[in-house]
């Protein structure tokens, strides 16, 4: 009864991520090497695939407390 939504998910998740590479792929324009050239690459370029690594951390952050728990 699970597996239909896990599928969904999985699937849509994989979209995501592959119109995410594509979108990026060749569009890499070199900026000053300094702490704030980076940031502004990250938070302006790279936000929707910076945002997506951040859930997938949290996701397995919390999946690991959840296989670490016990049962008792």
């Amino acid at each position: 009864m699970n597996k239909i939504p896990a599928a969904i998910s999985a699937i849509l998740f994989f979209i995501v991520m592959a119109v995410s590479v594509v979108s990026i792929s060749g569009t890499y324009i070199p900026t000053q090497q300094s702490i704030t050239g980076i940031s502004k690459e990250l938070f302006s370029t790279y936000l929707i695939p910076f945002e997506l690594l951040s859930v997938v951390l949290v996701a397995g952050i919390i999946g690991m407390f959840h296989t670490a728990e016990d049962d008792e």
